[in-house]
């Protein structure tokens, strides 16, 4: 978000400040609105719960959201 000249203090706020300036104003379309938020979901799951399941399926069906989101992200910034 640095690029945009956007400052946000915590993760929620990035979430925020994604579906507010990219997703809403259509720099991005609503599937990375929806892939951010299953990872951060899941970010908040292992970073604060006592017990977090992944398996093998859940990696392999994240992992290549998490790639597609972050290249497109990288296409925005090199523009």
């Amino acid at each position: 978000m640095v690029a945009n000249n956007l400052e946000a203090s915590s993760h929620k706020g990035i979430k925020t400040m994604l579906g507010l300036k990219f997703i809403t104003t259509g720099l991005l379309e609503p599937k990375y609105g929806r892939i951010y938020q299953q990872l951060f979901e899941n970010r908040q799951s292992g970073d604060y719960e006592d017990f977090v399941y992944c398996d093998k399926e859940l990696y392999e069906m994240l992992r290549p959201q998490a790639e597609d989101f972050v290249n497109k992200i990288s296409q925005m910034l090199c523009r």
